[in-house]
């Protein structure tokens, strides 16, 4: 039946229910037959025999039967055109759309790619989304320790970190703090060096910013120049004021710098990584296909780190 409309199973649930209807009345009248004697015709029996209490016909075997399995067939089609309309709406509901996950509606890292054609913030759970078919892939941020999310069957298009935060101090490569330390440092209001130092990132990003679109390259392309301007900036706003990033211990316990690799790795504890999740008849989907690779292009490069800056 995957080639029956919802229109042509109506049509034939009508006629199975006129069947039915039918054959209940051939029951009906079956079942009465004796009852159905003229007045004063007597009262005996089909064999002769006296009585008015003669035994009613039985309804046959076969024309039971025909009436269970009609109705266990109405019941079967009635299911299946429920499905087949709920179906129908799940795999056509905005299949080709890219939901954001909480957190990246705002993120400066991935605006652009929030404004391209067929990119929505999520109505729930992005990845749930995902999975039932009302979009076509989900961009969510990826957690330290995950939760199920969304069905089993979700494929990992790609998984890359967006930014990182962490301390600038004096001779901070040689210490190493708790994620919380960092934490508790950059909820501090942003004064002297700090603001300095997100002054100076920020004039470098809308400089590569309006380059970029005096240039009239893509919006992948002008994430991934600001991103470039910005670590640049940070990191020689360090070194003019002789400060270096602390390390930030992990989960396991070791300390981990961040260098260039261990940002783009995700190793370095406070990295912020996004994953684009989509079921795997999504995941060619030309729009899926399309962000998939701005992704990958704007993101690519060098990775800027936000950081409360100390002396």
């Amino acid at each position: 039946m995957s080639d029956e409309q919802p229109g042509d199973v109506r049509d034939t649930l009508s006629g199975l229910e006129r069947r039915l209807r039918e054959m209940e009345g051939d029951l009906r009248s079956g079942a009465a037959g004796p009852d159905a004697q003229t007045p004063g015709a007597g009262g005996s029996g089909k064999d002769g025999s006296g009585g008015s209490g003669g035994e009613r016909q039985r309804p046959s075997g076969l024309l039971i039967a025909g009436f269970c399995s009609a109705a266990l067939l109405i019941v079967v089609l009635v299911a299946v055109l429920a499905s087949s309309g709920s179906s129908t709406q799940s795999s056509n509901a905005g299949s080709s759309e890219i939901v954001l996950g909480a957190g990246l509606s705002g993120n400066g890292e991935v605006a652009a790619i929030a404004k391209l054609s067929g990119v929505r913030a999520a109505r729930g759970n992005a990845a749930a989304e995902a999975c039932a078919g009302t979009a076509g892939a989900a961009l969510v941020i990826v957690q330290p320790a995950p939760t199920t999310v969304g069905c089993a069957g979700l494929k990992e298009l790609l998984t890359m970190t967006v930014s990182a935060t962490g301390v600038a101090q004096r001779g901070g490569n040689r210490r190493c703090l708790r994620g919380g330390q960092v934490a508790a440092q950059l909820r501090r209001p942003a004064r002297g060096l700090t603001r300095q130092r997100a002054a100076r990132v920020l004039k470098a990003r809308r400089a590569a910013a309006a380059k970029a679109q005096a240039s009239g390259v893509s919006g992948a392309a002008s994430i991934n120049a600001q991103r470039r301007a910005a670590a640049i900036a940070g990191g020689n706003f360090d070194a003019a004021n002789r400060l270096s990033l602390t390390k930030v211990r992990n989960t396991g316990g070791s300390c981990v710098a961040p260098t260039a690799s261990a940002l783009r790795s995700g190793a370095y504890p406070l990295s912020v990584r996004i994953a684009l999740l989509a079921r795997p008849d999504s995941a060619s989907n030309a729009s899926v296909s399309e962000t998939e690779a701005a992704l990958r292009k704007a993101l690519s490069g060098a990775v800027p780190v936000e950081a409360a800056a100390r002396r």
